[in-house]
């Protein structure tokens, strides 16, 4: 090639730009002239002014600078032919006349720091105590010695605050520092932060600096992805590349498949064919948690929850165990800031409008510093104002380092994506620009691309746009070499802080404890009132008993499964979040229970049998109701379905009690079916109660004839003999935790089942 020309010698895959008279603009954004994809360059980069004689440079303001011959520039600069201009990692040479050969010598590789050595204090490592003033440099009398020639001899310093933190320094090194993409003097880390020095990266958790692959997004590859629901074709032959750090939008028709491929990028669904890999590796391979989040169209947080308490309890999920509480408030501050929501920090999430919810949400996800963000109808029924605002939030989290991924039908905004994917029928029928977009299907505005994909088959598009010449665009971005990186931070043990919050949740309403101390004493006062047959009484207060352990849960897990769906990938186990309902409704069951029993007592004045074991039937029974609820809770697919299942169980329980009907009047199979009944268990310990370690007067066994005729079916017991048979207590006691504990399991297996979509 002759004639002027801008040459990618290295840094970057080997690229020629022939020059014309006229202004080009390079960087990251795909609407520019000379597209540079990568992290560290901005979207708009540059501009290269080409006369025919002259050729000139000047920076438009980026992040990181633009330097000619290793020096910044700050005002545009003229090139001479061999000059070479670095464009983050990049390098650039300026020429004329024929092509010259890329240099000999290659720049480091950026994001991985390829098989350059770290030595912390002359030994190897990939984490960093932050426990002491430390200094990075090349020199090997530095603490921290990155051995690589784009750090150098003494390239910054970190050191503990004075009032805790950690605070880095630079040391007026010649290619900067950078957190999160950003140039700094002097920075306090914040947990997440991304801290890079050359080509090394680290990852602060709040006590260390952690060596890790890239200070960029992810790269996500879908290959020959296939999906299928019954006989209907989801997802057929999938194959596409989403480079890192880039804002992505998957548009078209209703049932095209984009919220399917939405979920199978993400981890949520796998797919029945082909593979999902991030930054070359399959997702689906292993049960480590992800390094991405995800916000579905529903909310992802507790509306009962402020703000500030949601985000918080999300952190503590999310970071290592042991971070400092400084460094979580500094975290949740610093989220609020970025989106807007310090005002909102003490207002409940209920009160919020929709697209301040919509924040929360991604709140949550970057709490965590995701690589990867993947977001469902992010701008589902919110006004135009507050859609292009949550857009604008999305471009620049793209343009800090994060990959974001987003199904959308708004086209209002498609300018702000660096690409779109479309899909028709799922297919890929293009992924693009949306310039490139507008040209490639022929339409002056995206609205119309709709028409035109009915035009043809999907296959049709498909085999068009696989068809089609590529551009050197278009190649799949190399995977880094392997670099050795810091094991992750053991996570908090989930089950207290799940307790934690929600027991937050319950206490968020003074009308939620009115309602609970409410309900026992006004059904125990009704019941004393209205009869005085300690039976009947006690019959009435297992029985509500177990209403107030099933509805308690029935709807607690079918209400919060995207939030469980989320938590799960992050790493809370399927076994903690149960746990943590178990336990809590139980206590909530137990103290209702015991304050029905209790106002009972006061009513009549005088107890009747053993307290012990009718108390101890009011645990079991709780325990028993509460597994039955979490079990309608995680088989129903909506809270109306757990509602109704709810009446479906508890009236049989009145059937097959052994109160309404004695055991004695039974059939043989109706006695079978009610031996497995809670209730049957609960009546049977109730039974023992009024009798155990009494004598049988004519008295008692008046007062207590269905029980009598329930233990005592073939009269092993007559009038003076003291009952002493403890075995039916035992076995209905045991029944109920047999209920308790089938149940726990029949909610986990369902929930197993529901965490991918």
């Amino acid at each position: 090639m002759n004639g002027a020309h801008l040459a990618v010698t290295s840094g970057l895959p080997a690229r020629v730009f022939a020059l014309r008279a006229g202004s080009f603009v390079a960087g990251r954004a795909a609407e520019v002239d000379f597209e540079l994809s990568h992290v560290e360059i901005s979207r708009q980069h540059c501009r290269f002014t080409w006369d025919g004689n002259k050729c000139i440079v000047e920076d438009l303001g980026s992040v990181r600078g633009t330097r000619v011959n290793g020096h910044r520039i700050e005002t545009p600069t003229t090139l001479n032919p061999g000059d070479q201009v670095g464009v983050g990692p990049a390098v650039i040479v300026f020429g004329l006349g024929e092509v010259p050969a890329p240099a000999s010598k290659k720049e480091p590789p950026s994001g991985p720091a390829g098989n350059a050595q770290m030595l912390v204090f002359g030994k190897p490592a990939d984490r960093i105590q932050v426990d002491r003033p430390m200094t990075f440099g090349r020199d090997p009398g530095t603490d921290i010695m990155l051995n690589d020639p784009g750090v150098s001899r003494r390239h910054a310093s970190v050191a503990p605050g004075e009032r805790g933190g950690v605070i880095v320094t630079d040391l007026n090194s010649t290619a900067g520092s950078f957190v999160n993409g950003h140039r700094f003097d002097t920075h306090e880390l914040t947990i997440g932060d991304r801290l890079q020095i050359g080509p090394f990266c680290f990852h602060f958790d709040g006590h260390s600096l952690n060596r890790v692959a890239n200070a960029a997004g992810g790269t996500i590859r879908s290959d020959h992805v296939f999906m299928r629901s019954g006989t209907l074709t989801i997802l057929d032959d999938v194959v596409l590349t989403i480079p890192a750090s880039r804002f992505v939008g998957i548009i078209g028709p209703s049932g095209a498949g984009k919220s399917s491929l939405l979920t199978t990028l993400s981890g949520l669904r796998a797919p029945e064919k082909g593979l999902v890999l991030v930054d070359g590796k399959d997702i689906y391979s292993g049960n480590e948690p992800q390094s991405f989040g995800f916000v579905p169209q529903e909310d992802i947080v507790h509306a009962d929850l402020t703000v500030d308490q949601a985000l918080r309890f999300s952190a503590r999920l999310r970071l290592p165990a042991g971070t400092p509480p400084r460094e979580i408030d500094k975290l949740l501050l610093q989220t609020m800031d970025q989106l807007g929501l310090r005002a909102h920090a003490r207002k409940p999430i209920n009160r919020l409008s929709g697209g301040q919810r919509k924040r929360v949400s991604v709140g949550v996800e970057l709490l965590a510093k995701p690589a990867i963000l993947f977001l469902d109808e992010p701008s589902s029924g919110l006004d135009p104002a507050t859609e292009f605002q949550l857009m604008e939030l999305l471009r620049d989290l793209a343009d800090t380092g994060c990959t974001i991924v987003c199904t959308t039908h708004v086209m209002e905004n498609a300018y702000l994506m660096d690409q779109l994917i479309v899909l028709c029928g799922g297919c890929l029928a293009f992924q693009g620009s949306s310039q490139a977009a507008r040209e490639y299907f022929g339409v002056q505005k995206l609205t119309g691309l709709y028409d035109r994909l009915a035009d043809r088959p999907a296959k049709e598009w498909q085999k068009a746009f696989v068809d089609r010449p590529a551009s050197a665009d278009e190649m799949p971005p190399p995977i880094g070499p392997s670099v050795r990186i810091a094991k992750p931070a053991r996570r908090a043990f989930a089950l207290p802080i799940l307790l934690a919050r929600q027991w937050t949740i319950l206490s968020s309403d003074w009308r939620n404890f009115v309602l609970l101390i409410s309900q026992p004493i006004i059904i125990a006062a009704l019941v004393s009132w209205v009869s005085d047959d300690r039976a009947l009484i006690m019959f009435f207060a297992y029985l509500a008993t177990m209403w107030f352990g099933t509805s308690n849960a029935a709807q607690e897990i079918v209400k919060e499964i995207a939030i469980y769906r989320r938590e799960r990938l992050v790493g809370v186990g399927a076994h903690s979040y149960l746990a943590s309902k178990f336990i809590f409704l139980i206590t909530l069951t137990a103290f209702q229970a015991l304050l029905l029993y209790v106002t009972v007592m006061i009513g009549e004045g005088k107890r009747d049998g053993s307290v012990m074991l009718q108390l101890a039937s009011l645990l079991g029974i709780a325990i028993a109701g509460v597994g039955i609820g979490a079990a309608i809770s995680a088989l129903s697919r909506s809270v109306m379905q757990a509602v109704m299942f709810v009446p479906l169980i508890l009236i049989p329980q009145i059937l097959f009690s052994g109160y309404t009907v004695a055991s004695t009047d039974m059939s043989h199979k109706v006695l079978l079916v009610s031996r497995l009944t809670p209730t049957f268990c609960a009546q049977t310990v109730m039974d023992t109660s009024f009798l155990w370690q009494r004598e049988l007067s004519g008295e008692l066994i008046s007062d207590h004839h269905q029980s009598y005729r329930n233990l005592d079916p073939n009269r092993e017991f007559s009038t003076g003999d003291v009952y002493n048979k403890f075995h039916p207590a035992k076995r209905g006691l045991i029944g109920l935790l047999c209920w308790g504990i089938f149940t726990y399991f029949v909610a986990w297996f369902t929930l197993k089942k529901r965490e991918r979509v």
